[in-house]
C-alpha cells in the first residue's frame, strides 16, 4: 500500500492566505492613516467622529452625557472621515480632477475667482497663496462705487450717539472661495479680512452709516479659537453691549454657508454677481417665535425688492442650535448667511450693499 501526502499544495495554500492576510493588513494600516491625516487637517474642535463612535459602542453615555446641540454645525462625522479618507468625499467631475492634479485645481480657482468678477485674463501672482490674498484694482472699484441697490430717500441724519445695528461674528475667521487656507472638510478660513465675514461687515456697516445714517457697531472680536467655545465666547459679546446700550433695533450674527454648490449660492442682479443670503434660527431658541417673525419681515422685504438675493423664502431651522446660537439673547437678534464657500468675498461684499437696503427699509417701517 502506498501513501500520498500533497504537503506541497497545503503548503501552497497556507502562503496564499497568508499573503491575504498581510495585504489586508496593509490596506488597513493604511486607511487608519489616511484617517488620522484627515482629523488632523480638518479644523473643527469637538471630536464628532469620536464621538458618534463612542455613542454607538456605549449606548449609556449617549444617553447620559450627549448634547446634540454641541456639535449642531460640525460635519466631521464618522461618514465623512470615511468618504475623504477614500477620497470619495467629492463626485463633483471638476472636484475629482483637481483632487488628482493640483494644477487643474488651481487653474480652476483663478478662473472661478476671474469670471466672476468679469476679468479677461489671468492675473497669477507670486507669494504664498494658502495664506496671503490680493485684492485687485477692479474688485476695490466695484466695493467703492454706489450700488444699483441704493435709495437716497431712505438716508437720515446719522446719530453716532445713539448705535440701532449690531454686527457682530461668532466665527470670525469665516473666509471664501478666494481666501485660501482651505483644510480637507473643505472649510475656508482666514484672518485675512479683505477675504472673510468680517471684510464682509465692514462693508455692511459702511453702507449703513455713509448711506443711510444708520449709526453701527461692528464688533470684530475673535470668537472662534476654539470651536466649542465660540457660540459661549460671542454670547459674552452681544450680552456685554445689550448691557451698555439696552437693545438695538437689530442684532446681526453674519456669517457664510459651507454650501459648495455655486449655482445654488450665486445670483445675477442688475448686471452684477453677488452672493444669495439665507437666514437661520435655531428650534431651541426660547426667542424662536420673535426670531422667525423678524426674520419673516425681512425675508418679505427681500422678496419684494430683489427676489433672486434669497436662497430660500424659507428659514433654515436647526432643531438644536449651539447655545441656541445666541437668538435667546434679544427679540431683534438673527442669524444671517452671506454667502457660501463657492462664492468670492467680492460677490459677499456687493451682497451686503443689497443687504443694507433691506435693513433700512426695515429700521424705516418696522421699527
Amino acid at each position: 500500500m502506498s501513501y500520498v501526502f500533497h504537503g506541497g499544495e497545503n503548503k501552497r495554500g497556507r502562503n496564499r492566505i497568508s499573503i491575504d492576510i498581510v495585504v489586508i493588513l496593509i490596506i488597513v494600516v493604511f486607511f487608519c492613516i489616511r484617517c488620522i491625516v484627515v482629523l488632523n487637517n480638518y479644523r473643527e474642535r469637538g471630536a464628532y467622529a469620536y464621538v458618534q463612535l463612542l455613542n454607538y459602542c456605549m449606548p449609556v453615555v449617549e444617553e447620559l452625557n450627549y448634547d446634540a446641540s454641541d456639535y449642531a454645525e460640525n460635519n466631521l462625522s464618522i461618514k465623512n472621515v470615511i468618504l475623504q479618507s477614500l477620497g470619495l468625499y467629492n463626485l463633483r467631475f471638476e472636484d475629482i480632477v483637481s483632487n488628482e492634479l493640483t494644477v487643474f485645481a488651481q487653474i480652476n480657482r483663478t478662473i472661478t475667482g476671474a469670471v466672476a468678477n468679469n476679468n479677461s485674463g489671468i492675473q497669477p501672482y507670486e507669494i504664498n497663496s494658502n495664506s496671503v490674498a490680493m485684492i485687485t484694482e477692479e474688485e476695490n472699484e466695484a466695493i467703492a462705487k454706489e450700488s444699483p441697490a441704493y435709495d437716497e430717500s431712505l438716508k437720515k441724519t446719522l446719530d453716532e450717539a445713539n448705535p440701532e445695528v449690531l454686527i457682530y461674528h461668532t466665527h470670525t475667521h469665516e473666509s471664501y472661495y478666494d481666501g485660501g487656507n482651505v483644510d480637507e472638510g473643505y472649510n475656508y478660513n482666514t484672518d485675512n479680512n479683505d477675504y472673510n465675514v468680517v471684510g464682509v461687515g465692514d462693508v455692511l456697516a459702511k453702507e449703513l452709516q455713509d448711506g443711510y445714517g444708520i449709526a453701527v457697531i461692528h464688533d470684530k472680536t475673535i470668537h472662534d479659537t476654539s470651536y466649542n467655545d465660540c457660540y459661549g465666547r460671542s454670547n459674552e459679546t452681544v450680552s456685554s453691549y445689550l448691557n451698555q446700550y439696552g437693545d438695538f433695533k437689530l442684532i446681526i450674527d453674519l456669517h457664510r454657508d459651507s454650501n459648495s454648490n455655486r449655482q445654488a449660492v450665486t445670483a445675477e442682479i442688475n448686471g452684477e454677481t453677488v452672493a444669495k443670503v439665507m437666514f437661520v434660527v435655531a428650534g431651541n431658541s426660547s426667542n424662536y417665535s420673535s426670531n422667525t417673525q423678524l426674520d419673516n419681515k425681512l425675508i418679505e422685504i427681500i422678496n419684494r425688492l430683489f427676489p433672486s438675493l434669497l436662497r430660500s423664502t424659507n428659514i433654515f431651522v436647526y432643531d438644536s442650535g449651539i447655545n441656541a446660537f445666541n437668538l435667546n439673547l434679544s427679540n431683534n437678534i438673527l442669524l444671517l448667511e452671506d454667502g457660501s464657500i463657492a462664492n468670492t468675498a467680492i460677490e459677499a461684499k456687493l451682497s451686503a450693499k443689497y443687504i443694507a437696503r433691506v435693513i433700512a427699509e426695515y429700521i424705516k417701517n418696522y421699527t
